[in-house]
């Protein structure tokens, strides 16, 4: 009988074992998982937190200058109409993420949500809001109809699509922008309050003019005048221009 009992035992014992270790091989693809899905969610909040930092942010409200040039209109090219939009029943611009114009050639950048705001704040939240397409083909506007790139020469050169942009409108000099884009339109960012746009249709490279509105952001972002303290690279003054305010041209009341 004593035999039998521990034979029992030995039998129970290795049973117990056998289960154990069933449940140590069940149990570590189960951690596995868990540490993935902890990663992935620490990544995450990582993410966000990190596009909530980034700016424009929803406290923010920046502006920026813009205008649409086309070098075919004319002998030497046209600045064409600024873009209207299309208003609600009580007037107000349609405006579904926070970045639009007044009708008064400035973007005004206010994201409303986080699919407007820091890294998501682009040209095509802009484009959207005024019912404007572009591409590498051309641009439509209600206000202007359609410029076409297709076969487009200007000054016996192939003219494409371009944005043009300045980071600093009120020191910019046209003829040395930040950068020049050629296609993703829709991709470019809004990067800091008081940049310059100039959508072109013009031969890569060329000189195209700063959008008319750019003296007109001090008056919507008056904390601009604090960057003008450290203009970005040298500033080139005239007898028409503000000694104190570089780059804003000053009408003579004479």
């Amino acid at each position: 009988m004593a035999r039998a009992s521990g034979s029992r035992k030995v039998a129970r014992a290795a049973s117990m074992g056998g289960l154990g270790q069933q449940r140590r091989i069940i149990g570590f693809p189960a951690v596995v998982v868990l540490i993935i899905l902890i990663g992935v969610a620490v990544v995450a909040i990582a993410r966000t937190q990190r596009d909530a930092e980034s700016r424009p942010g929803l406290s923010d409200h920046w502006h920026s200058a813009y205008t649409v040039w086309d070098c075919t209109d004319g002998e030497s090219g046209a600045h064409q109409s600024i873009f209207e939009g299309r208003r609600n029943n009580q007037g107000y611009p349609y405006d579904p993420e926070g970045i639009h114009s007044h009708s008064d050639g400035i973007i005004h950048i206010h994201p409303f949500t986080a699919n407007a705001a820091g890294e998501d704040a682009v040209m095509a939240k802009f484009f959207e809001a005024m019912f404007v397409t572009m591409d590498q083909n051309g641009i439509t506007a209600a206000e202007f109809g359609v410029i076409s790139a297709v076969d487009a020469v200007c000054d016996g050169q192939p003219a494409v699509m371009q944005i043009v942009r300045w980071s600093n409108a009120l020191t910019a000099v046209a003829a040395e922008p930040d950068e020049r884009i050629y296609e993703d339109f829709g991709d470019v960012r809004f990067k800091k309050d008081g940049e310059a746009f100039t959508i072109a249709l013009a031969p890569r490279d060329a000189v195209v003019p700063l959008p008319p509105t750019v003296n007109e952001l001090l008056g919507v972002s008056p904390s601009l005048v604090a960057d003008l303290s450290q203009p970005e690279g040298p500033v080139e003054f005239d007898e028409n221009l503000d000694e104190n305010v570089p780059g804003v041209r000053v009408e003579d009341d004479g």
